[in-house]
């Protein structure tokens, strides 16, 4: 189920589910969740799912999707920006499917999609922090377009002292999704 003003699973998030599956186990954490597709698509393999957006409709269409599904029992579910809810808890597994389009000077700006002038503007957030959350052995998986800098994503990630690596990639006329994973050293 879809609730107006939530985005809509598409390839993005069934490239990040296809990258999580294996690595799902534990306490999960979905970043920019929208309807809790990822989350959803993993609640059976692990203990617990945070799910955080900052629309508040993505939340409650997140709690609803969990209940028809029923799974709502393993759900945490906030309003929150990224991390911001979340000081102090750590996950095995982190996974985001930020809003990456590059935004256009005549095109209103939509949250569920709108990465800034760069379509950077979440990822490079999400990389400064990301590192405080991971427990011991966790892992992070996010997915960004080829137009955004893959390149610049990894290197971001060790500055922030820890490893990337491209783990998935469906290539599009014109651009293509990876999934990059993030661990600790």
């Amino acid at each position: 189920m879809v609730f107006p003003g939530v985005y809509a699973p598409c390839e993005d998030s069934f490239i990040l589910v296809d990258s999580a599956i294996s690595r799902a186990s534990g306490h999960i954490l979905d970043l920019c969740c929208g309807t809790g597709i990822v989350g959803l698509c993993l609640a059976d393999r692990v203990e617990s799912v945070t799910a955080v957006d900052l629309n508040p409709s993505a939340v409650k269409n997140t709690c609803e999707n969990f209940k028809l599904n029923e799974c709502y029992d393993k759900l945490c579910a906030v309003v929150g920006d990224l991390f911001g809810p979340l000081r102090g808890n750590f996950y095995d597994l982190i996974l985001m499917n930020p809003p990456y389009l590059l935004d256009s000077d005549w095109e209103p700006k939509d949250l569920s999609w709108s990465g800034g002038e760069k379509g950077r503007k979440v990822i490079d957030r999400f990389l400064r922090e990301v590192g405080n959350y991971l427990n011991e052995c966790g892992r992070a998986l996010f997915v960004q377009s080829t137009l955004n800098g893959v390149d610049e994503s990894l290197e971001m990630i060790e500055d922030e002292g820890l490893k990337g690596r491209v783990v998935n990639r469906k290539d599009f006329m014109f651009e293509g999704l990876v999934v990059i994973e993030i661990g600790r050293r």
